[in-house]
C-alpha cells in the first residue's frame, strides 16, 4: 500500500482566524462567550471550542445575557438583519466572519445598490449563502443551484451579476454559468470560490494523475467544502471515504487498495489528518 498526502492541509485562513478569536475571547471575556450557530462545520473542532468555554446561543439563553457576555459571529457570517439584533443583546459582538465571505457580501451589497440582479450559485440552506443573499439590496438577490431553478427565473433580469458559494465545485460552477450566460447574454460572472477550496479541489484531481485508487477525506459530515471534495472524488472515478474522525476510518475496506490519497477539509485540524495517515501507514507495514 502507498499513501499519498495532499499538498494542502489544515485549517483555511478563515477558520483559523475564527478559532483564534474564539479562544482569545474565552481568555479575555469576563462573562460567557456565545456563538450564533456552529462556528465551523466540524464535530471535533466544535467539541474543542466548547471545552474552551464557547456556548451555542439558544433562545433560552437570551434572558440570561449579562453586560459581560460576548457574542462571536461564525465563520460563515450571519444575515445582515441579525446584526442589529445582536448588538442590542450584547455589548460585545466579535466578527468571526471569514474575510473572503465579508468581501463577497460587500460586493453583493454594492452591485445590487447599482440596480444589478445578483444570482448566487449555491445551497440555499447553507449559512454562508444565506449571509450573502441578505446583503442584496431591494430583494435583488436570488439563490439558484440547478438548471430547473434557472428555468424558473424571469426572462429579463436587467443587469446580472453571478457569484458563487465559496466552497462549491469549480467545474460545476463553470458548467452552470455557461448555461446562465446563454439565457442572459450580458451577464457578469465573478468566480468567488476561495483559494483554499480551489487548492483542495485541485489536489483531488492531482490524486487521479498520481494513480490514487481511493481517497480518504477527513472532515465534518455537514461541512460543504469537505462534501464537495468527496463528490469530486467520486465524479472522477475514485472511491471516496468521507470520515469525521480517526476512529471512523474503515480499515478493512481500505486494505484492498494499493494507492490511497488523504486530504483534510478546510475546517479539519491537521492533527486529525496526520493521525489518519499514521494509521494507514501502519497498514502499509
Amino acid at each position: 500500500m502507498k499513501i499519498i498526502v495532499a499538498n494542502v492541509s489544515g485549517f483555511c485562513g478563515g477558520v483559523r482566524r475564527a478559532l483564534g478569536l474564539a479562544y482569545g475571547a474565552c481568555r479575555q471575556c469576563a462573562g460567557r462567550v456565545y456563538v450564533a450557530g456552529e462556528l465551523v462545520h466540524n464535530k471535533e473542532v466544535m467539541e474543542n471550542v466548547k471545552a474552551a468555554g464557547v456556548k451555542l446561543l439558544r433562545d433560552c439563553d437570551l434572558e440570561k445575557i449579562t453586560p459581560q457576555d460576548a457574542l462571536l459571529i461564525r465563520a460563515h457570517g450571519c444575515p445582515k438583519g441579525q446584526w442589529g439584533k445582536f448588538h442590542k443583546l450584547f455589548n460585545t459582538v466579535i466578527d468571526g466572519t471569514c474575510p473572503h465571505v465579508s468581501k463577497i457580501s460587500k460586493m453583493v451589497e454594492c452591485e445590487s445598490e447599482k440596480g444589478k440582479t445578483i444570482l448566487i450559485v449555491g445551497d440555499k440552506f447553507h449559512p454562508e449563502v444565506q449571509t450573502l443573499a441578505s446583503f442584496a439590496k431591494n430583494g435583488r438577490g436570488c439563490i439558484i443551484n440547478s438548471e430547473e431553478e434557472l428555468s424558473h427565473l424571469k426572462d429579463s433580469l436587467g443587469q446580472v451579476l453571478v457569484i458563487v458559494q465559496s466552497t462549491i465545485d469549480e467545474s460545476f460552477f463553470k458548467s452552470f454559468t455557461s448555461k446562465i450566460s446563454k439565457r442572459y447574454p450580458h451577464t457578469e460572472i465573478k468566480n468567488t470560490i476561495c483559494g483554499s477550496s480551489r487548492r483542495r479541489q485541485q489536489a483531488i484531481l492531482n490524486f487521479k494523475k498520481e494513480g490514487v485508487q481511493a481517497v480518504v477525506i477527513a472532515g465534518g459530515i455537514h461541512s460543504n467544502n469537505t462534501r464537495t471534495l468527496a463528490q469530486i472524488t467520486q465524479k472522477i472515478g475514485l472511491t471516496a471515504f468521507h470520515v469525521e474522525t480517526v476512529t471512523d476510518l474503515p480499515i478493512q475496506k481500505l486494505k484492498i487498495f494499493q494507492v490511497i490519497g488523504v486530504i483534510g477539509g478546510a475546517s479539519t485540524d491537521e492533527k486529525t489528518t496526520k493521525q489518519m495517515v499514521s494509521d494507514l501507514l501502519a497498514l502499509e507495514n
